[in-house]
């Protein structure tokens, strides 16, 4: 065993700010709690752990992710469902489906209560590329100097829904009956407001709580400024030094802590197939129950 003490699973760290491969576990099978706790303890110390050759069932999948804490269940909006389980969503990017979103993002930090973790699975992989980055919350908030988290530590950040999606990269998600489903994710979503700064409710560390994609400005600032550091922030998330990089197979699966990283979905394949299944986790029943405190 490498990188803690886990008795019923093998766990490798990818880098020494993010991510670990978990194996010597079968998640078609039924999973005891030794093994989901020791699973849980892994996402809590890397934020992101994966594994390989998992060839589940779309149900598999969702039962996997079930004792993990209360599924959310799926809605159109810009991806698709898949049929006869209600927590799937399938992303789809293809010749007429190009990738179109080149930020780095927190899954549901828009909401007013985020997601706790997502679970994606690969089902068809592009020959070459597509692969995700992986940024560490912590390691790049402790990559700061000491004046600039004395700065950011009681500062809120705006978070809007349709900062990423109504923009002109999204402009399909409205076309046709998609623009009645968008309308409904704007109104069900207005702007929020979360901690720039978060201390993680199961590990304490403090960790950079935004995203590229839907963080708009810094709550009291002038948006001259607010702008500026918010750019500089998201440079900062970007290096290189705070991350890991996976290559997708077909059945293999990323599972992350959405308070802990954030992700880049990197579009270097187009126009190859890329089909991802993905289940969102709302709540961390095995650590602190709740994802977050709720929203201001």
């Amino acid at each position: 065993m490498t990188g803690g003490a886990y008795t019923s699973i093998t766990v490798t760290p990818k880098t020494p700010s993010v991510g670990a491969t978990i194996s010597d576990v079968d998640l078609t099978r039924d999973l005891s709690n030794d093994v989901l706790r020791d699973i849980h303890a892994a996402l809590m110390r890397h934020g992101v752990v994966f594994f390989r050759d998992q060839h589940l069932t779309p149900k598999q999948q969702a039962d996997f992710a079930r004792p993990f804490g209360r599924l959310r269940i799926a809605k159109r909006t810009s991806f698709e469902l898949f049929e006869g389980v209600p927590e799937m969503s399938v992303l789809i990017t293809d010749k007429d489906r190009p990738p179109n979103v080149n930020h780095y993002h927190s899954d549901g930090i828009f909401r007013r209560l985020p997601e706790f973790a997502s679970i994606l699975r690969a089902v068809e992989c592009p020959v070459a590329g597509g692969d995700t980055l992986f940024v560490g919350g912590a390691a790049a908030y402790n990559g700061l100097s000491d004046s600039m988290k004395a700065y950011l530590d009681d500062k809120n950040a705006i978070h809007d829904f349709m900062k990423l999606h109504g923009s002109p990269k999204k402009n399909r998600s409205w076309i046709g009956d998609g623009a009645e489903r968008m309308e409904r994710s704007r109104k069900a979503n207005p702007p929020v407001l979360h901690p720039l700064v978060r201390a993680h409710p199961v590990s304490g560390r403090k960790s950079l709580y935004i995203s590229e994609s839907f963080t708009m400005d810094i709550e009291g600032l002038p948006q001259e400024e607010s702008r500026g550091l918010l750019a500089f922030l998201f440079r900062h998330c970007a290096l290189p030094e705070y991350q890991c990089r996976f290559h997708w197979r077909p059945g293999s699966i990323a599972f992350w802590d959405n308070r802990a990283t954030q992700h880049y979905a990197v579009a270097d394949y187009w126009p190859e197939r890329r089909l991802m299944h993905r289940v969102s986790i709302e709540t961390d029943a095995l650590g602190s129950g709740e994802a977050w405190p709720e929203a201001a």
